[in-house]
């Protein structure tokens, strides 16, 4: 039997053209999935678990990268399972990182670690090594806080407030505990910080804006908002718009993209909204949180009560038959194909968009005044652009309490 030889350069691009097929792209922005460090752990399992739940994901949603997370409430990824989910993805094309979440109990009112501790910093130190090692990007989940009272934490305050306290142990945690090991053990590893939506109350918890965003290579934001009917938070749809452009002032260029999740959504309308909203901040990249919620089936009140009015989402069109995977279209069935279909539409007229414009509002780092003011306005039809720094160069600016918190504000005044 003959057998040919195939030359080195086109098995070379079949290869290529074989793998770009897995990565099916938007043209405007990357799509993410984070998958918690609960999902990794089955990973291990391709045939019964990640094969299957991929396949259902992609078949409805295109993807480009992958956030594996390592460490979620003291469970750590065991190494042999963490190979072989990085195999899977790097075998489909697709784009790999890895991801942390400090937290020691999420579901106890999201206990974290205690950062003056010696067991809980040495615990830190490892878990950011171990995730260096394995990936060259490394994003924190938005638990890099610290809510710990312990008799030693009330010694270590002493005179300083909880805040003062706090903005300074988290700062420089940050750089002794996650950045600097993690770029010991691999010097080119990307370590990125998300920080959530709550922007006004930060400081409270030692997230530092000021500080951190100085010295991670980069940040990320959470732009989550809520169903103000159907859930327990009333969070205004400006918020993911908004909060992602303070961001971007706090960090020209190293906001890397928009964090979303379906949590309190309601339907799917407000799910494709907060996509949207992400997208039209001019967001670089999306990240959906997470493996397991993407795979969650549709049910009958997804499709919310004012469809059938030509609104932007059209469930039924969403509901038609698709299959990104190659084989037979086929329904719909999970909230991944909601993801999907805004992301078509979104990606439609990113195109045609330029770069977001609005009135500067000074926040002074740490400050504290009108809660979300700035969201509000947006909420009414004034486009807010907030910034850390006074912008001198503008002639109109929103000044709201928060900008009391500096004490030269008044020198500043170009009038």
């Amino acid at each position: 039997m003959c057998k040919l030889k195939m030359p080195p350069l086109i098995a070379l691009l079949l290869v290529l053209v074989a793998t770009r097929s897995f990565s099916q792209k938007y043209q405007n922005f990357k799509v993410s999935v984070y998958c918690r460090e609960y999902e990794v752990a089955k990973m291990g399992d391709t045939d019964n678990y990640l094969k299957p739940a991929w396949n259902e994901i992609t078949r409805q949603l295109k993807v480009d990268k992958v956030y594996l997370e390592t460490h979620r409430d003291t469970h750590i990824i065991d190494q042999k399972t963490l190979d072989i989910a990085k195999k899977f993805f790097r075998d489909r094309g697709i784009q790999l990182a890895g991801g942390i979440a400090f937290t020691i109990s999420e579901p106890n009112r999201f206990q974290t670690y205690c950062y003056s501790d010696p067991e809980d910093r040495k615990k830190v130190k490892e878990i950011a090594e171990f995730t260096a090692k394995n990936f060259d990007e490394v994003i924190l989940d938005d638990f890099f806080f610290t809510d710990c009272k312990t008799d030693q934490s009330i010694k270590d305050k002493g005179n300083k407030s909880w805040t003062e306290f706090r903005l300074k142990l988290m700062a420089d945690a940050g750089r002794e505990l996650v950045v600097g090991p993690a770029k010991k053990v691999n010097p080119r590893v990307k370590m990125v910080i998300k920080y959530p939506n709550w922007y006004e109350h930060f400081q409270g918890l030692g997230f530092n804006l000021e500080e951190e965003p100085k010295y991670f290579d980069g940040i990320y934001t959470g732009t989550e908002t809520r169903d103000a009917v159907g859930s327990d938070q009333h969070l205004q749809q400006y918020l993911g718009y908004n909060v992602l452009r303070y961001y971007e002032n706090i960090k020209p260029g190293g906001n890397g993209g928009g964090w979303v999740d379906p949590g309190g959504m309601g339907n799917y309308d407000r799910y494709a909204e907060q996509l949207w909203i992400t997208a039209f901040a001019k967001a670089r990249e999306i990240t959906l949180f997470d493996f397991s919620q993407l795979r969650r089936k549709t049910i009958p009140s997804d499709r919310a009560p004012w469809q059938g009015q030509k609104t932007s989402f059209d469930y039924d069109d969403m509901m038609q038959p698709v299959n990104y995977n190659g084989g037979t279209p086929s329904a719909p069935t999970t909230i991944a194909r909601a993801a999907g279909y805004a992301f078509e539409t979104a990606d439609k007229a990113m195109s045609k968009v330029g770069n977001p414009i609005g009135i500067k509002s000074y926040r002074p780092y740490h400050s504290i005044g009108e809660d979300y003011l700035q969201n509000y306005l947006g909420q009414a039809g004034i486009p807010m652009n907030m910034t850390p720094e006074f912008p001198e160069a503008d002639s109109v600016i929103l000044l709201t309490e928060e900008a009391k918190f500096d004490p030269h504000i008044v020198d500043k005044s170009p009038w």
